[in-house]
């Protein structure tokens, strides 16, 4: 074999491995777009229906719980099929992809978690409420009212706390949604009233329960 037939076979190796090696490339790219596109856009829509919830009137909180920690699960599902794909193949994406489903994540349980301390709320509320009309003034009475509104305040403080965090993650979302707005469709994306409604209600209901457990307090000063 000839030196210049050897070189040529030699360079015709290194373009056809260098040929392979970018069709690799180009296919994990392609696969890492794509299968993180789809992870955004059924974020996305989970993340409408979920706002849809918070910004009409609930009829069954605790249904609207699960529904809403199955939505969560879907998230972590995709966080980790993010973190199995070769990120470094479109790094903006996967920045954008992992900061967003992150925030649909922890939305999603915040809002979970507000329903379930609302339930909670409203069966300890119930039952001082049941407790008060029994007033008999005995010093057994007595103990089990105060016992009764501890149970109150102590779900209060749970719901309170949970009703804040979703409402600042709400607050929020917009801006995490920005990042991901030029990967996916523009009908997927959530409106900004959408958000706002949602964020509102939220609001709301806090309001809402706070008036209830100051009622309550009136109800228990001494007569």
């Amino acid at each position: 074999m000839t030196p210049n037939r050897t070189i040529a076979i030699a360079v015709a190796t290194l373009v056809a491995a260098g040929l392979g090696y970018w069709g690799y490339g180009a296919l994990k790219k392609r696969e890492l777009n794509q299968t993180t596109v789809a992870a955004l856009t059924d974020a996305s829509a989970r993340m409408r229906e979920a706002l849809s919830i918070e910004a009409a009137p609930i009829a069954d909180r605790a249904q609207t719980a699960q529904i809403l920690e199955e939505h969560a699960a879907a998230m972590d599902r995709h966080l980790k099929g993010l973190q199995s794909l070769d990120t470094s193949r479109n790094r903006a994406l996967a920045d954008a992809a992992d900061h967003y489903l992150f925030s649909v994540r922890e939305i999603l349980k915040k809002q979970s978690d507000c329903h379930r301390h609302r339930l909670l709320l409203a069966d300890s509320l119930q039952a001082l409420r049941e407790h008060m009309r029994a007033d008999n003034r005995t010093s057994a009475w007595v103990q089990q009212a105060v016992k009764a509104k501890e149970r109150v305040n102590k779900d209060y403080r749970g719901y309170a706390r949970a009703a804040e965090a979703l409402g600042q993650f709400i607050e929020t979302f917009p801006a995490s949604q920005a990042r991901i707005a030029p990967y996916i469709v523009a009908s997927a994306l959530i409106p900004d009233e959408l958000t706002e409604k949602a964020r509102q209600s939220v609001l709301a209901s806090a309001k809402q329960a706070a008036a209830e457990v100051e009622k309550m307090d009136r109800m228990l000063l001494p007569r």
